[in-house]
Parts: C-alpha cells; structure tokens; sequence
C-alpha cells in the first residue's frame, strides 16, 4: 500500500509542535517508487491511501494535513546548497562530492544527478495533496472545512508547480499528474504555461479560504505561528501569489502580472509598522533537534569544511555611514579560524544565519528558515511600484529595507533614475537580505538577464542557466536525455 504521511500521535495533540519529516513514497510526474506497508499490521501513524481515499476520517485528514506540511521543507538543503552554488553565494568546500566543486560550477550538468534535483519531492507532494483533496469531501467535514482545507492544500500545490517551472526554465515540465500510477507519464508543458496554471491554482486557493469560515480543521506545525487560520493564511496565500506574479513579470514579460501582483501584495501582510522587528514577520520552514525529526540543514561550527560563503559576496558588501560593511552581512557570516582550499577555490568566511543568536559559533539545529518574511515583500513591493509608475514610493520600500536591515545610508537614486540602476539597487538589498534562504542571486540574475554578472571562479567555469529534467522522466516518455518540452 502506498503511505503517504507518516506522523507521530503525540505530534496531532499538540498546537504547535515541531516538524517531523512524512514516511512518504509517492509519484513524480512519471517515475517515482513506492513503499509497502505490512498489510497484516495496521500503520495508525501513516495512514495509506487507501484509507485516506475510501474511509478517510476528521483524524486521517488531520495528520495528513500536518505530513503536508512537513513536506515543505524537504527541499530546502538542497535549494540553499545547489542554487547558491550557481548563484556564487556560497561553495561546499567538505571534499567529499567532487560535483560540488565539479559539476555544479564548472559543468556540464548530469540529468541523472544533481542537476535532476529538486523534482521528485515536489511531485510526491503535488501527488499527497492531490489524494489529501480527493478525500476531502469524504470524511464528514463541514462546508467551511472543505474550502478551508483545499484552500490550505491548493495555496502548497501551486507553490511548488510555480518552484517546479522557476528550476526548469526552457526545458520545461509536466503540470497534469494526477494520474493513476500506470497511466502514461503526463505530457511537458512550457514553464511559462506552468506558472500560468500555478498562478489560476492560487487564486482559486484565495477563493476556498475565503470561504473556509473560521479555522482550519487541523492544527499547523511551527513555522505557520500567525498565519494559522483561513484568513491569515489568506495573507500568506496573497504574498505567494504576489512573488509569483514578479517572477512571471520577469521571466515571461508579463505586462498585466504587475497590476495583478500589486493587488496580491496590497492583501499579503507586507507592512512598514514596526521596523526593524517585523521584517522577520512571516512563514518559515521549522526545523528542530528533537530525536527522528528534522534539524536545520545548514547550521555547522566555524571549523566544519563543508559551507563558505563565496567570496564575491564579502567584497561586495556595502559600507555603513560609519564604515562598517552592511548589517545584513556582518550579522550573517563570520571569519573562519583558517581558510579552506578545495579545487583551487578558497572559503574564508562561514555562513552563521542559522547559528546560535548569543554565541554564533555554536550551531542552533532547532533554527529555523525563512520562507516568505516581511523583508522579503518590501523588496517585492519596490518592484512592482518601480514597474507600474510609482518610482518614488520603490525607493522609500528599498530605503525601509536598506536602513532597517542594513543599518545603510537611503539610497542616491532618484525617480529619474534608469531602470537598469534600479535593477542593480534592487538586486543588490535582495542579495543581502535573502542570502543563503532560497537561491534568490542565482534566480534574480536569470530573471534580469545578468548570469554574466556572476563571477567565475576558474578558467572553465560556467554559471547554469537553469536545471534539467531528471534522465529517468526522459526514459519514460521515450526521449533522448537531456529532454525538454521541444524534444530529446
């Protein structure tokens, strides 16, 4: 039988408790395996999907609803390590992956490897709620529930096809899979028609938590703190909507996305009231160091080898009125006792975000990661208000963050200033207030047609332009690898 959560009992009981990572097997688009349950002993900590689809029950659907939710940090290792590799915003240095300071830098990209990645544990989520939906109307909730709960499951589905077709680029994706497991493999779509879908699912996911009355049917994990009823989390909904509206905005010029993504963001929770404390408000990924559940990915003392900081990000820091380098790098990195040499590339500086606050040599497993923060929609806010005419109000949301986070000096540039001084101003404060949460150098350069910005370390070195599709979803739509939507 195919388990699709795997959640300890004690775990539903309480409010907030900490993550723990689903026993999921599940699908990808084409190919992925599944895991067998004893049939002879009954699993109540993983409920299969049989169970969920034909006798689902309030209980089933509530820790189903909290499996969901520990599957959105999966691939957040991995996007740190892999984007931030391409992005030049940091190196693995620990030597024992020659692709990390092979492959990921200096090509070419392995389908079957690294380059694959970030793929299958969006798709077996995509596959969770699709079966989490489906059974939704089986259990005996209230109509408020239903829409509570697909406005919950669709607001997590959409994100992750919008991610899905930020990592493919050009190559391409398949967005309709929710198929049975012995149906052909879904066909490719363009990312652009994916983002497309991605964007209609969140706006019907608004719809359903309009709808979904006062509370959820289930209780969140940490992470979600606020942001834990249909209304609030309509907020969170809202400033995904507004984030992907941007990418769309940029990567496929789309003209109408910015009207639209201005009106996503003016119903998100983007608010300059209390700065610089609410620049952390928001959605996290929660990550905690009690026994079998997950810790934080990043987190390591100054002497590990394994995370540097690249060294364009130290030299490229701006000054503060006094001379100190930007707040946002002086409180996020810190100088290592010795320097690490690896393939000709030298990490000096750590990266200590996620360390301990009071002693930032010590790591801190219980540290959790930003998904959408405050900080965050005042730099996207300044986008949207640069691109629909309001150039004076993009640079007061750029200063908020520059001051407030940076501990900066405003900015010199003025409404008449260029469009691309903009751009590199606006990419600048994302580089720094984002940094080592999400790739966001390595994406903000591909949307503004600046991976020639990025610096190459080595004769030889490339920056990857985006990732491909992994060699067995190739395999089994009988196309030659690499593959993308126009071919093998």
């Amino acid at each position: 039988m195919m388990t699709l959560t795997g959640i300890t009992q004690d775990r539903y009981a309480g409010r907030h408790r900490r993550r723990v990572v689903p026993a999921l097997a599940a699908l990808t688009g084409a190919l992925l395996l599944s895991s067998c349950t004893n049939l002879d002993v009954p699993d109540t900590n993983s409920p299969t999907q049989g169970v969920l689809t034909e006798t689902p029950t309030r209980q089933t659907l509530a820790r189903t609803a909290v499996g969901i939710q520990t599957q959105t940090s999966l691939d957040t290792p991995a996007e740190i390590q892999q984007w931030g590799i391409y992005g030049r915003e940091l190196y693995n240095l620990l030597g024992n992956d020659p692709r990390e300071t092979g492959e990921e830098i200096s090509g070419p990209q392995d389908p079957g490897g690294r380059a694959g990645a970030e793929w299958a544990n969006k798709y077996a989520a995509i596959r969770t709620i699709n079966t989490y939906l489906a059974a939704l109307p089986k259990a005996g909730l209230s109509e408020a529930e239903v829409s509570a709960s697909q406005g919950f499951a669709n607001t997590l589905k959409a994100w992750y096809l919008h991610m899905l077709a930020v990592r493919s680029g050009p190559t391409g994706m398949p967005i309709d899979v929710d198929k049975p497991i012995d149906a052909e493999p879904a066909p490719l779509v363009s990312s652009q028609e994916a983002m497309e879908a991605a964007a209609t699912l969140m706006n019907q996911a608004l719809e359903q938590l309009n709808a979904g009355g006062g509370e959820f049917p289930f209780n969140f994990v940490e992470g979600f703190e606020g942001f834990d009823t249909p209304a609030t989390f309509a907020k969170f909904n809202r400033a995904l909507a507004a984030k992907m509206l941007v990418h769309r905005a940029t990567f496929y010029a789309c003209a109408s996305c910015w009207a639209d993504a201005a009106t996503a963001m003016s119903a998100s929770f983007v608010t300059e009231t209390g700065l610089p404390v609410t620049l952390k408000l928001g959605v996290y990924y929660g990550f905690t160091s009690t026994a079998n559940e997950t810790a934080n990915p990043i987190t390591e003392t100054l002497t590990n080898n394994r995370y540097w900081i690249h060294p364009s990000i130290i030299t490229g820091a701006q000054l503060r009125p006094g001379g100190q380098p930007d707040l946002r790098l002086t409180t996020k990195v810190a100088l290592a006792p010795e320097p690490r040499t690896l393939n000709d590339l030298t990490g000096t500086y750590k990266p200590v975000m996620y360390n301990n606050a009071s002693d930032p040599t010590v790591p801190d497993l219980d540290a959790n990661v930003p998904w959408i923060i405050n900080e965050e929609l005042l730099l996207l806010r300044a986008e949207i208000r640069w691109n629909t005419g309001d150039k004076t109000g993009a640079l007061n949301d750029i200063n908020l963050v520059r001051v407030n986070a940076g501990g900066l000096a405003p900015t010199l540039l003025t409404a008449a200033s260029a469009d691309a001084a903009f751009i590199t101003e606006l990419l600048y404060n994302r580089t720094y207030s984002l940094m080592w949460t999400q790739g966001t150098r390595w994406v903000d350069a591909r949307r503004y047609n600046r991976l020639n910005t990025l610096p190459l370390d080595r004769p030889g070195d490339v920056v990857h332009p985006h990732m491909l599709i992994p060699s067995a979803e190739c395999d089994a739509r009988g196309l030659d690898v690499p593959c993308s939507i126009s071919g093998g």
